[in-house]
Formats: structure tokens, sequence, C-alpha cells
């Protein structure tokens, strides 16, 4: 601590902050934790921790570490500590693997890697995997690649390497040790770390290296951790090694949010962390400044019964508000219909918009139903997490061009790029320029007289490389956006995609030119590969998934750290939320944490809904209702079914204790139309005839048309207006024409 570096801001944190928060900004003593729940405001106690320590306690800025997990949450909350101090801090608040990333380029050497690599993705690591493979004749189909960058980084996530993985026994297939072997050789010979290397080689070279390790505790007075819930193996022993046994820090985070076990989080790290830090302070964050509570009251009974909790309990000062909506429809096609029909219904007798809204599913294929039924109704709707800006095609082959001529040995960015646009270079003459490279010890420009490729191919294979090189050397001398158009010009890409009329990637390179040109305005030291290094880390979802004005359909893994006025979560089916490969009592009580999640987004109104019956790839299933609507309490809960024109029957669903016959909650909600669906008298009704191929029908909502094909209960009907619709026959409000 310095206290000549004192900014005395004049905040009043008393009246910024509750006690609870107050109290978690102030303390010291000894290792922090603090229990925050959803809602609760542990970003604002990050906030003004990191301002305190600044300002009331002396700490340089670039002393403190503080880490988290996206780029949008790092850069929120470095945003709101330079404001409130009105100047830049150059504070070092990033994620993982930004923060492993800038350590490695700092203290590489130390480390035994070169300081210039380059950051691979996944579709990277798939495409490298995938050659392996072939180079070793191995059958792809029977040993996915996807399989294999899967156990990779589980077992860097572990800190395992091959011969530690093997002994541990990670996987029964032999042929895994082999490829990670070649792969992590590869990696080294071509200087490319993969995102799970970054954590991986920094803490194995930390503990291999005590004096770099001396230099990172002395350069890092106080660490703190947003989202500790979420970190995994690897993650917790690098900020072990960075902050014991001294013990200055405090980590922010949420047992009962912990929802990534499947990426490799480990919850038990908030419990092992009370052990690990000796007099471990703990303080609860249970104010809840989101949600009514209702919804506070259900998912908190939800979550209760879960084993070996820490334990809180969530409050709120903002009432009570509506109960919990529990819908059942007879299909998955009526409940998106209920769920868009009751987003409209809303919308006009209490004014929200279409942006207050979003759907929440369990898996992405649930989306495709509410894509159609939205699209029916005129409901704009955006799909949260889809096909990423810097994922696109033609954004990966530009920046592919750049990364290869920063870093020669990167045969990943080779692959993708030796002959697009096309230059009459195959895949043999490519491999032999892999051989070529690999022999050179990385070097691609190491001429190619050598090359084992046709004489008539060799013109063309200098040309490329000649540029390539020429690429590199006009780097050192260009701003990044001019560096950008001297590569779309040169490389004959843009040319290429405009004879080719794709005009849509030539608009996405034009915006990657805006960004390029945006990030040199906010950072004018910053190079073109420091923003290629930002935009490879960058997992968190952008701004452009969040169009205004629509609705927004959204995994439930992906509303982790958002809010919404109106949450419809739907697919409350065992098999599907709690999802059938649920099998353990861990699985079952994480996919409880995602439900609990789920809930605690919404801020004024909860839907929960199910459907008697399903299609899931291609099959029509009837599941029991989810286990978890079972465990919420009957008094917060409203439960309502739909009439769409059956009489009632028994009910598929094993919700008997809400839904006996005659008596199924206080509510009946008619699809699409408040029309009755009883036929008139120039019409005979289902009860009474058959429907047939070449049948004329009439559908109630959406008027007359032919069935085309009938496989058991399913019809499929194309209507008069030229739309094909598929329907469970029993459930339709249908009629046949008469002749």
């Amino acid at each position: 601590m310095n206290e000549n570096r004192k900014m005395p801001l004049k905040i009043d944190y008393r009246k910024e902050l509750n006690n609870h928060q107050l109290e978690a900004v102030k303390y010291f003593d000894s290792p922090l934790l603090v229990l925050a729940g959803a809602g609760s405001g542990k970003t604002r106690v990050i906030t003004y921790k990191i301002a305190y320590m600044i300002e009331k306690l002396g700490y340089y800025p670039h002393s403190i570490l503080a880490v988290t997990f996206t780029n949008k949450a790092s850069d929120e909350m470095a945003e709101r500590i330079n404001n409130l101090f009105g100047e830049n801090l150059n504070l070092w608040i990033k994620t993982f693997h930004s923060s492993a990333a800038k350590i490695l380029r700092i203290f590489g050497k130390d480390l035994g890697i070169d300081p210039n690599f380059t950051i691979i993705d996944q579709n990277d690591q798939k495409l490298l995997i995938k050659n392996i493979l072939k180079e070793a004749n191995i059958d792809t189909d029977k040993y996915p690649p996807e399989r294999y960058v899967y156990l990779i980084n589980r077992a860097k996530d572990r800190l395992l390497n091959v011969d530690e993985a093997f002994k541990e026994g990670l996987t029964n297939d032999r042929v895994f040790y082999d490829v990670y072997a070649s792969y992590q050789k590869r990696l080294v010979k071509e200087n490319l770390l993969d995102f799970a290397d970054l954590i991986f080689r920094l803490v194995r070279g930390l503990k291999n290296n005590s004096g770099v390790l001396i230099e990172l505790k002395n350069r890092f007075n106080y660490i703190l951790v947003d989202e500790f819930q979420d970190t995994n193996y690897a993650q917790y022993e690098l900020i072990k090694l960075l902050a014991l046994p001294e013990g200055n820090i405090s980590v922010v985070g949420d047992d009962d949010q912990s929802i990534y076990g499947f990426r490799g989080a480990r919850v038990e790290n908030v419990i092992n962390f009370t052990k690990d830090f000796k007099a471990c302070k703990i303080i609860k964050l249970e104010e809840n400044y989101r949600s009514y509570q209702t919804i506070l009251s259900a998912s908190s009974h939800l979550i209760n019964k879960n084993k070996g909790r820490l334990g809180k309990t969530l409050f709120t000062n903002k009432g009570e508000g509506y109960k919990i909506t529990f819908h059942v429809a007879p299909t998955d096609y009526y409940e998106a219909d209920f769920i868009a029909s009751e987003i409209m219904k809303l919308m006009s007798a209490y004014g929200y918009g279409y942006s207050d809204f979003a759907i929440f599913f369990r898996t992405n294929a649930q989306s495709r139903i509410f894509e159609s039924v939205f699209s029916n109704h005129r409901i704009p709707y955006t799909v949260v997490g889809g096909f990423k800006f810097y994922e696109r095609e033609e954004i990966k082959d530009i920046i592919s061009y750049i990364k290869l001529a920063l870093n020669p040995s990167d045969e990943v960015s080779l692959m993708r790029i030796y002959n697009k646009p096309p230059r009459g270079i195959g895949e043999k003459s490519l491999n032999e320029i892999i051989k070529h490279t690999i022999a050179s010890n990385g070097s691609l420009y190491r001429g190619v007289d050598d090359i084992n490729i046709p004489v008539s191919r060799k013109k063309m294979v200098k040309h490329f490389i000649d540029m390539i090189k020429n690429i590199g050397e006009i780097a050192k001398t260009l701003s990044p956006p001019e560096l950008l158009r001297y590569v779309y010009r040169v490389t004959g890409y843009l040319n290429w995609l405009e004879e080719t009329g794709k005009n849509d990637k030539i608009q996405n390179l034009e915006e990657l030119y805006n960004a390029v040109e945006e990030f040199s305005i906010s950072s004018p030291d910053g190079t073109i590969q420091n923003f290629i290094e930002e935009i490879s880390l960058d997992s968190g979802a952008r701004n452009e998934d969040f169009e205004k004005g629509t609705v927004y359909l959204i995994t439930l893994h992906n509303a982790k750290g958002l809010e919404f006025p109106v949450v419809f979560m739907a697919g409350m089916e065992d098999g599907l939320f709690p999802h059938f490969l649920a099998e353990e009592d861990n699985d079952i009580q994480e996919e409880r944490r995602l439900c609990y999640v789920g809930m605690t987004r919404a801020m004024e109104r909860l839907y929960l809904s199910a459907a008697e019956t399903r299609k899931i790839y291609g099959r029509v299933i009837q599941h029991k209702t989810s286990r978890f609507i079972e465990e919420l309490p009957e008094n917060l809960i409203l439960f309502t079914r739909g009439d769409y024109g059956y009489n009632g029957g028994l009910f598929s669903l094993d919700t008997s204790k809400y839904m006996k016959m005659g008596s199924f909650g206080s509510t009946n909600y008619r699809s699409g139309s408040n029309r009755d669906v009883k036929s008139n008298n120039n019409q005979n009704t289902l009860k009474d005839i058959d429907i047939s191929e070449g049948d004329r029908v009439v559908h109630k909502n959406f008027g007359s048309g032919e069935v085309i094909e009938k496989l058991g209960e399913i019809i499929t009907i194309k209507f008069d207006d030229g739309k094909r619709m598929k329907f469970m026959l029993k459930y339709t409000p249908l009629t046949k024409e008469k002749p």
C-alpha cells in the first residue's frame, strides 16, 4: 500500500451501499468470501471495494488484480471505476484467460514459452486434431476430433499432462493419449496456445519457477475474483499460488449459481476456499434488488433441496408481486403459441415492449419451434448466443492471414487460407508445405526449392509465401486499420467476394474494419496482435446478440448474468429439464441450480410451461412434469391448462396433485383466438369423421387447406396461402369441409 496514492473522491459509501455490502467493501482483516445471492449487487461491491482501496487505502491501481469470466463483465467493471475517478486508471481487470495471456507475454521466456505465441480457439483445435488423425490414418468418423478437443481441454483444466492423464485413467480410449501427445508437440513446435493452455502452462510454469511467482506476488498486492463458483481446478490453483500464504484476497460468488460443471467448473471450490484460506470471513449478501418476493421465495424453496450449500435467504423490499404461472399445453407447438399470445396480451394490457420478454429453454433445439410460431405471429425475436460475428468464415479467414504473417509457424491459420481465394494450391501441396515448415524449425520463409511439389506449382506457392512475408513486414509500420485494408487488397480476398457477389460477406469485412478502427481509437498504442488477442479471448455474449425491439430466445446456460421484466421458462418436463443425461445426484443438483438461475432472472413476472407431448429428434415424446415444478410451494403458483377445443380426459403429465379432472387451476387459455371452436352446421366435427390424406379441412386459426400427409396422429396441412404446418390430430381445432 502507498499512502501517497490516496485520491479523495468524497464517495458516501454508506449512502451507496447497504450494511452488508459496506461491510464487504471495508473488510481486509483476513481472506474474504462474499456469498452474493442473485440480484444482490455483487458487481457493485467489487467496484466500490476497488475504489475504496485506491481512494482510502492508497493502493496503486495496477497493484490490484481483479479477474472475472467475460470481457463484457470486466469492461463494465473497469468503466464504472474509471467513471468514479474521472480518469483511466489502467486497472488490471481482466478475464482469467486474458490475465494469463498478459502474464505469459511478459514472463513467457522465463517460463519456457515464446511470448509471441498465437492463441487458437476450439475450431482451430478441431482442425489441428483432424489433421493429426488424418496423418496417422485414423478414421475421424470412428474417432471424432470434437471428442478429443473436449478431453484435451478437460485434462488441461485439471492440470494433467499426457502421462498424468493416462495414470488417472481420464478415458479408456487409448488413441486419445497418442493424439494428446502429438497435439501438444505440434502446439509447442508452432508456438500456439489453446485457451486451456493459457492457465495450464502458466500454473505449471509458476510451480517450476519461484522467481516469477515471487515477482507476481510483489506486483499484485491484492486479488479479487468475481463469479468464483465458476472456477475450475486449474484456475483455483492459480489463485492459490498468487494469494497464499498472505491471503490478501476477496472472492465473490454464489454456490447456488454454479451451472458450468460440463465446462469443468467446480462448485466445491467455494467450500474449499473456507478451508484453504484460514480464518476466512464469510459475508452474505441476501437483499435482492431485482425480483419480487414471490419469485425469490419460490426459487429459494427450490434450491433448498440441494445438499452441501452454505445457505442464504433472499429477500426484497419490492413487494410480493404476482404469482408464478405454470401452464401446460397439449403439444410443444401450443406451448409456444401460448407464450406468443401471452406476450401480445401483456404488451396490450401493461405496456411492455418486446425487449422486456425472454424465453429460456434447456436445449438449443427448442428454439426452432419458437422461431416458427413467432414468425407466424409476426413477433420479432433474436436468438441470443447464435453465430457470433468473429466466428464467421470471412472474418476468421482475414484474421488467419494476419496471424500467419505474425507467426509463420501457425499451421492452423495456414490450413484455413492457403487456397482462399483459389490460387491453384491443392491439399497435396499444402501437406508438403507443412512438412517443409516443420523440417525448417517452423519457418515458412525458407524458400520453395526444397518443397516436394510439381514445378508448375512452385511459382504459385512462392507468390503465396512472399505475400505472407510482406504482410508480416509491413505490419510493423502500418496502423491496425491500414494493415487491414492492405490485407484486403494484397490477398485479393475482397475482390474475390465482389466477383462472386458475396455482398453480405463484404459488409461483414467492412464491419471488421469498423471494429479495428474503434479499437485503434480507444487504444492508440494497440497493435493488430492486441486486437486479435482481445477478440480471441472474448467468450461473453456480445452486444449484437441483444437486438433492441425483439423478444430474446436464450438457453438457460446463456441466461446467467441477465435480467428481464418477464421470463418464460419452457419445457419443464423430466427428461428435458432436468436433462435426461443428468443421472447422478450431483448432476441433478446442478440442473436444479440451473433452474434457480433461470427463475431469478425474472424481475416482475415468471411463467413456467410444459407440454403433454413434444417432438424431439423426429419422435413424439410424452414426459412427466419436471420434478422441479413439484418442488415449488403450491401457494405461490397459478396452475393453468390450455383449452384447445378438446374435452379434458386423462392428462399424461404426472401432475395429479394440481390437475384433478375438471378443477385444473382457475384459468383456461384458448390458443390464438377467443372464438368458440365448436363446429357449425355446415361442417362435421373430428369426433364424427376420420381425416385422410387429400381431405380438405378448415383450421379455426389458419383457414382452409389440404391434408398432404398423415402419420398416425400427426397430420401435415398445406394451407391455401402456401404454408405447411404439422398438427397433433386430437388436439387440433379442425373441421372437415363438405364435398
